[in-house]
């Protein structure tokens, strides 16, 4: 868990980069960052993005110059312990009817939050903790330089895991030397899912999950045809199950 909280070097820090947005509370009384984001990043696949770009990386990646209405509430929910970001002007939302997706397509919660990341990332994307510099430049202003991308092209700017539980077992599938631990670990992350009930379905030891069964995504195409990456993850899961002799 992170200590959620707005301190004083973080409203000197906003003031100072992003002076557009405002420290305020939420009709519950969390802290909450409201206003006008501006985002300014350039990117080129292979090398590090930058954020409020000099001109010599401007000449060597695409340049996103941005702004979205946002307020960013100070507490954790089911899909994240960090704090919960929501893009205010349905601009997200347009984009996804016009290109007839689902807004978790576009990496958007069911409850409007914006997916930054999977929640078993965001100790690996913030190992010193929360502070609001890393956690705007990490995850906020990415997340929404990608939106814009994606506006933009027609493509994400880099790869990116499936929206949800597919999403984790993308993550699960790129683990090496996977230890007991860390499979009860990834378990304790999808048991507490909305769609836990329904996923032991698939996890049972019984169940023989295969390439011509419908995906997990509910687009009634076959895994082989949809999200191979996330039968495959399964198929390891399960096995992990079996080597380390864990019951679910």
């Amino acid at each position: 868990m992170f200590n959620l909280e707005i301190k004083k070097d973080d409203r000197q820090w906003l003031h100072a980069n992003y002076p557009t947005l405002r420290t305020d509370k939420d009709s519950n009384e969390c802290p909450k960052i409201a206003g006008l984001l501006k985002i300014d990043m350039v990117y080129q696949e292979g090398k590090p993005y930058v954020i409020k770009p000099e001109q010599e990386h401007i000449a060597t990646g695409r340049r996103i110059q941005d702004e979205y209405e946002i307020d960013i509430i100070f507490k954790s929910s089911e899909h994240s312990d960090l704090p919960q970001v929501y893009e205010k002007g349905n601009r997200i939302a347009s984009v996804a009817a016009d290109r007839k997706l689902r807004l978790e397509n576009l990496h958007v919660n069911p409850d409007g939050s914006a997916c930054l990341c999977l929640n078993i990332q965001e100790n690996d994307y913030l190992p010193n903790g929360f502070n609001l510099k890393d956690f705007f430049h990490i995850l906020v202003i990415p997340f929404f330089y990608a939106q814009s991308y994606f506006e933009k092209y027609k493509i994400w700017p880099w790869g990116q895991y499936a929206h949800g539980t597919l999403g984790f077992f993308e993550w699960y599938l790129k683990l090496h030397d996977v230890t007991k631990e860390k499979v009860n670990e990834f378990i304790g992350y999808l048991s507490n899912r909305y769609d836990w009930q329904s996923l032991q379905t698939y996890l049972a030891p019984n169940k023989k999950v295969k390439g011509h069964h419908a995906c997990l995504c509910n687009s009634s195409e076959k895994f082989r045809n949809c999200h191979r990456d996330v039968l495959h993850g399964i198929w390891k899961f399960k096995q992990d199950l079996i080597f380390h002799q864990i019951q679910l």
